[in-house]
C-alpha cells in the first residue's frame, strides 16, 4: 500500500485519529513550553538578555522530540511498528537521501541568501560567544529539529487524516489537507504572505512523501531550509525575535519565490515516478524473498550478492 495508507483499515476510527493529533501537538507545545521555563532560568542565572543558545536550543529540542513521539503515539494507537513511519520499507534509504542532498543544497542556499538580501533584516549586537553558541545549536539541532515536524506532520498526521477515507483519492487530499492545515495552523501567523508559504510549503512534502514513499526528502528540503537560513541569518546578525515574527504585515510578494521552487521540486519528484507510481509497502512475495535472502547469507551462501 502507499505510505499514507499504512493506518488505514475496515473501520475509520477518527475519534483515535483525534486524540494522536491532540497528543502529538499537545507534546510538542507541552515540551516547548516547559523548555523555555528552564531557558530563561538559565539566562537569568548567567545575566543573559536577547535571543540566546538557550532559547535556541528550547526552540530545536522538544520539536526534534516528535520524532520518537510520533513513532510511540503509531505504535501505542494504532500497533504499528515504530520504523514504518520513516519509509515504506521501514528504513531510513541513504540513497534517497543523498541523491535529494546533491539537488537541494545548492538550490535552497541560492534560494534563501536572495530571500533574505531582498527582504532585508532587522540587525542587532551579537557577541562573539553569542554567534558561536547558536551557530553550534543550529548545526546539531536544527536538522533534527525539522526531522522532527517531517515526522510529526507529513508522517504521524498525514496517515492519520489518511486513514479517515475509503477511497485511496480522497485518503490522499484529506491527508495532505489536513496535515497542511494544521501545519500552517501551529506556526501561528497571521500573515496572508506567510501562511500561503507554510500550506505550500507542508502541501508540496506531503505530495512528495507519497510519490517517493519516505520522508527522507521532505526533511532534506525542511532540514536544509531551517538550516541554512538560521546561519544566513547570523552572518548578516539578525535580530532573530525580528525575523520569526509572523504578524500581519511581515510577508511579501517575494514569498512566491520559495513557493515556486517547492512546486517545481515536487513536479521533479513526480515526473520521475511517472512511470513506477507512488513507492508502496513491500508485498508478502517481497518479504518472503528478503527473508530467503538473508538467510542464505547467514548460511554462507557465496551465491548471494
Amino acid at each position: 500500500m502507499e505510505y499514507q495508507r499504512v493506518l488505514a483499515g475496515d473501520r475509520r476510527r477518527v475519534g483515535r485519529g483525534v486524540l494522536a493529533i491532540i497528543l502529538l501537538v499537545g507534546g510538542m507545545f507541552g515540551l516547548t513550553f516547559g523548555a523555555v521555563q528552564v531557558a530563561f532560568r538559565i539566562d537569568a542565572a548567567l545575566g543573559l538578555s536577547g535571543y540566546t543558545a538557550s532559547i535556541h536550543v528550547a526552540a530545536m529540542l522538544p520539536i526534534a522530540l516528535l520524532i520518537p513521539w510520533s513513532m510511540l503515539i503509531q505504535r501505542w494507537l494504532y500497533g504499528v511498528r515504530a520504523a514504518s513511519l520513516t519509509s515504506v520499507r521501514s528504513v531510513f534509504r541513504t540513497a534517497v537521501f543523498g541523491k535529494a542532498m546533491l539537488v537541494v543544497l545548492p538550490l535552497w542556499a541560492i534560494n534563501l541568501v536572495v530571500s533574505n538580501l531582498v527582504m532585508g533584516n532587522t540587525t542587532t549586537t551579537w557577541s562573539t560567544v553569542g554567534l558561536a553558541s547558536v551557530f553550534l545549536v543550529t548545526l546539531l539541532l536544527t536538522p533534527l529539529q525539522a526531522a522532527g515536524e517531517e515526522y510529526g506532520f507529513r508522517g504521524l498526521v498525514f496517515r492519520v487524516a489518511a486513514s479517515w477515507a475509503k477511497s485511496p483519492r480522497v485518503a490522499l487530499l484529506l491527508g495532505v489537507a489536513v496535515s497542511s492545515v494544521l501545519f500552517a495552523v501551529v506556526h501561528f501567523s497571521t500573515d496572508p504572505w506567510v501562511n500561503l508559504y507554510y500550506l505550500v510549503f507542508a502541501s508540496t512534502l506531503a505530495i512528495i512523501t507519497w510519490r517517493s514513499g519516505g520522508l527522507e526528502i521532505g526533511i532534506v528540503i525542511h532540514a536544509v531550509n531551517n538550516t541554512i537560513g538560521f546561519l544566513v541569518l547570523l552572518v548578516l546578525h539578525a535580530d532573530f525575535t525580528a525575523a520569526n515574527d509572523r504578524s500581519d504585515g511581515v510577508g511579501s510578494a517575494i514569498m512566491l519565490l520559495p513557493c515556486a521552487l517547492h512546486i517545481a521540486i515536487t513536479a521533479s519528484v513526480w515526473w520521475q515516478t511517472r512511470n513506477s507510481g507512488p513507492a508502496l509497502t513491500p508485498g508478502e512475495g517481497q518479504i518472503v524473498e528478503a527473508a530467503r535472502v538473508v538467510s542464505r547469507k547467514h548460511a554462507g551462501d557465496t551465491r548471494v550478492e
